[in-house]
């Protein structure tokens, strides 16, 4: 398929962050405008991956090149989202940009505020899941095991399929001895309201059975103790991913606190340290919790706007749409001539 006009193209992970070791592959990124046909019919592709097949959990070897195209419509869509990989991009410096760049890319570079929002979901949703994933604070794992305590006497007391509704006051109490744990109102897809029982960023609704609970809470004990284990160990650790989870907290405090995101990363050497696990399990999960507590703070003070500015999207990708249709012979369709018919 033809993806359209390249408006920038750029070397993307460890070789943008400053972190490429011999073991790194190489990943590019780059933005299309697409083709004027495409836009008509509606059927611009969003994104184009370039990769090998590979089985479940494997990897890239070192060298091998993955490439992704995505369209500048998708494009501003994840980066109005907050997502780590769009705002890495909008900040690339230009030792990253390999040949020209369009007046498209330009424009939205000088217009990259107008993106930007202290409500960088996946930022904080990812430093947040990374803190709960890799975590071993020990309030964590102490709400874990009262709220499992509970749980197990809730089902030996009423059965396993009464609900969580019938230890209310039980969770009260817990929620004023432990952190880690609330209780609020949600939505569901057909319009219902809930109240969800959350410990450890796990979400149960009240209405679910006490041994569903019991469940869930059961893994979190579990993993936690397989984390503490691994910490003992520094056996089956993904430094890699931990790496990740280090720069992107770093990232987003930086961008709450200053609305911009500092190219090779400032703390190179630790990333790496991290990367090629030279440091001790428990000492980089600590500095992912703190990096957490930080990135909230962050985005509660941040002088980002709540949103993006939408109107500045609309308008853009209109422009460049209409600008494409009309630059870009778009095809050799004629119609047939009936009579009495001019079109």
């Amino acid at each position: 398929m033809t993806t359209g006009r390249t408006i920038v193209r750029m070397r993307f992970g460890s070789h943008l962050y400053g972190t490429a070791t011999p073991a790194s592959d190489t990943d590019f990124k780059s933005i299309f405008v697409p083709t004027a046909q495409s836009i008509l019919t509606q059927s611009a592709p969003r994104t184009l991956s370039n990769q090998r097949p590979k089985s479940h959990g494997e990897k890239n070897y070192a060298g091998e090149v993955d490439e992704e195209k995505i369209s500048v419509q998708q494009f501003l869509k994840l980066a109005a989202e907050g997502q780590t990989m769009a705002l890495d991009m909008l900040f690339a410096p230009p030792y990253a940009i390999i040949g020209e760049t369009s007046w498209e890319w330009r424009e939205i570079i000088a217009n990259r505020h107008k993106l930007l929002t202290r409500k960088s979901a996946a930022f904080i949703g990812y430093a947040r899941t990374q803190a709960n994933k890799y975590g071993i604070r020990g309030s964590r794992v102490a709400a874990a095991r009262a709220s499992l305590a509970m749980l197990e006497k809730a089902v030996d007391d009423h059965g396993s399929t009464s609900k969580l509704e019938v230890v209310a006051d039980q969770i009260d109490a817990l929620m004023m001895a432990h952190q880690h744990m609330s209780i609020f109102e949600d939505t569901t897809p057909h319009g219902q309201k809930i109240l969800l029982w959350e410990v450890c960023d796990r979400k149960m609704p009240l209405s679910a059975s006490t041994k569903n609970a019991r469940d869930i809470m059961q893994r979190v004990v579990d993993e936690y103790g397989r984390r503490a284990l691994m910490a003992e160990t520094q056996q089956g650790i993904d430094w890699k991913a931990l790496s990740h989870a280090v720069r992107v907290g770093q990232e987003a405090v930086e961008l709450l606190t200053s609305g911009h995101i500092t190219f090779p990363l400032p703390n190179t050497a630790h990333v790496v340290d991290i990367k090629l696990g030279r440091m001790l399990y428990q000492d980089v999960a600590q500095e992912i919790e703190d990096l957490l507590e930080r990135v909230e703070k962050a985005a509660a003070t941040s002088a980002l706007p709540d949103g993006p500015d939408e109107e500045w999207i609309c308008s853009f990708i209109t422009h460049v749409h209409q600008h494409e249709v009309r630059r870009e012979p778009y095809g050799s369709y004629k119609p047939i001539e009936w009579e009495g018919f001019n079109p």
